[in-house]
């Protein structure tokens, strides 16, 4: 949650819908992952209760892909966030973001690339998210970081 993004309501109201489904994929929606999805809304001018209110009419909002590279690397790196915020490394949701980043034309190794940065991070006592200048890195150039 560090680069600043201007999205539109489509876009937002799209990429939150795919954070929840994404954490609902093993079948569970805790509350690390609400609260993810709940900061993430603050941050783009959402309300808990319109997230709210967007999770429920889950199936009428249509995939809005990012347009740069910059939008991509962030909502990927959010993807990750939401995956591993309860502490819990699931396959099917690892295999959900390769897919998300595949059909945003990125490739599927940056998730793992990605993810293992941010697990490294926080076996090595660090907060357990990319710093400023590894996103800037993926952002310049993801295939270098593969």
């Amino acid at each position: 949650m560090k680069f600043e993004l201007e999205l539109t309501t489509d876009k937002i109201h799209s990429h939150l819908i795919h954070l929840y489904q994404l954490a609902k994929i093993d079948n569970r929606f805790v509350k690390e992952e609400k609260r993810y999805l709940y900061a993430l809304g603050r941050k783009n001018g959402v309300a808990e209760k319109e997230v709210d209110e967007i999770i429920d009419e889950a199936s009428e909002v249509h995939f809005h892909e990012p347009d740069t590279i910059k939008e991509k690397i962030i909502f990927i790196n959010e993807y990750i966030q939401m995956m591993l915020v309860d502490n819990k490394l699931d396959e099917r949701e690892a295999q959900m973001c390769a897919v998300i980043a595949e059909r945003m034309g990125l490739d599927r190794g940056l998730v793992g690339s990605m993810t293992n940065s941010i697990v490294t991070a926080k076996d090595e006592n660090r907060a357990p998210e990319l710093s400023q200048k590894e996103l800037e890195l993926y952002i310049s150039n993801p295939s270098d970081l593969l």
